[in-house]
């Protein structure tokens, strides 16, 4: 098919088309006919007001076309919906949870006292239930807590325990508190003070100078403190022993200890004071009758002649190699007690009868006699085993 406008011709309009114009029906200025053109069916006619489906051509239904017109679906559930938000919520309360517990546990803040009052309560609470680490939280650190452990403080309760608490209001630095530790009717005044907007005790734990301590090896509750020279504890009963085997620690005044925070702890000898355990008592026998049987096989009138160390002795003379020694078998004028400067080593002192069996000089005839022995030396109880020396 030919056009016999060319390019220049415009599009003709069918059956009551569009023109580019828009204008129904209406050839276009400037546009001749293009000759014939391809004709198209016609829509079909349908009866007014009826609606129909999407034709092929254009796929979707415009303006009055299209399904009958019906209710809008139903919308969605919001059940799912509401599940998955309370799921969060809840989701959200437990971390809250977690965290405030993690605060008040690991930061203390339920031990934490907001007054003067309360800080005394919890402390003396703590105290009587043996929970140190409460205790400590109202509490200003003191440089070591090697005997402020809840194992030391139940040992101190079970002596003495603190009942009857009654804590009342202070608007100073000082708090009374009124209760019964063990027989003992305590009235004792705290002091207190504010840091970092939390109350706590200033002197929580008793401190207690070792210094001047003669117990050899001291353990104080089974903890070995030798090597310190102060220790701090809480108010109560104190337990002094020693870790050396031969060494038992007596505690007279043990009944007489501080019924506050505020005390004061006195060690002087002659109230902690270190003896000879049955081991020990044990060993210095052991040792003197050693040196006693060594002594015994000297054949000099002066045992120290052949028998260095040794000092019993006899003004008579003798016939060579006809004196023969019996060691003491009494021991009870002897006497032994721990040294001062050095408390393992026991200082033994006393009378002790010899048996003395020679021949005179002037005579064949045996004599038997006994020597009075003054003996004086130390039991070193750091030798192993212990042994005695003469003279030290």
């Amino acid at each position: 098919m030919t056009n016999s406008g060319g390019y220049g011709g415009g599009f003709q309009p069918v059956d009551g088309g569009y023109g580019p114009s828009g204008v129904p029906g209406q050839p276009q200025p400037g546009y001749p006919n293009a000759g014939p053109t391809q004709q198209y069916p016609t829509a079909p006619q349908y009866p007014a007001g009826q609606q129909y489906a999407a034709t092929a051509t254009h796929g979707v239904a415009g303006p009055g076309f299209g399904p009958p017109a019906g209710p809008p679906p139903p919308p969605k559930s919001n059940k799912k919906m509401l599940g998955l938000i309370i799921g969060g919520v809840a989701a959200l309360v437990v971390v809250v949870l977690v965290v405030v517990t993690l605060v008040l546990v690991l930061g203390g803040g339920e031990d934490k006292a907001g007054s003067a009052k309360e800080a005394v309560s919890t402390y003396l609470h703590a105290l009587a239930d043996g929970d140190a680490e409460k205790a400590l939280s109202v509490v200003k650190t003191p440089p070591t807590t090697t005997l402020l452990t809840n194992e030391v403080l139940k040992r101190q309760q079970d002596i003495a325990k603190i009942t009857d608490i009654k804590v009342f209001d202070s608007n100073g630095g000082l708090v009374k508190a009124t209760y019964k530790f063990g027989t003992k009717n305590a009235d004792v005044d705290i002091l207190v003070s504010k840091s970092g907007g939390e109350w706590q005790l200033t002197n929580g734990a008793l401190e207690i100078n070792t210094t001047y301590l003669r117990i050899p090896q001291p353990t104080l509750f089974g903890v070995d403190v030798s090597n310190d020279s102060k220790v701090y504890v809480f108010p109560g009963p104190l337990v002094w022993g020693s870790k050396n085997q031969y060494i038992a620690v007596s505690n007279p005044a043990s009944g007489d200890f501080p019924l506050g925070p505020e005390g004061y702890v006195s060690i002087s000898s002659t109230e902690v004071k270190a003896t000879l355990s049955e081991s020990g008592k044990t060993a210095v026998s052991n040792a003197v009758n050693t040196y006693l049987t060594n002594c015994e096989g000297s054949r000099q009138m002066d045992a120290s002649i052949d028998k260095p160390g040794c000092e019993q002795e006899s003004y008579s003379s003798a016939k060579p190699g006809t004196v023969r020694w019996t060691k003491p078998t009494d021991l009870s004028r002897l006497d032994a007690s721990l040294g001062y400067d050095n408390d393992l080593k026991v200082r033994v002192s006393g009378i002790v009868e010899w048996g003395l069996t020679y021949v005179p000089t002037y005579d064949d005839a045996p004599r038997n006699t006994t020597s009075s022995d003054y003996m004086s030396g130390k039991v070193d109880l750091t030798q192993n085993p212990p042994t005695y020396t003469a003279g030290s």
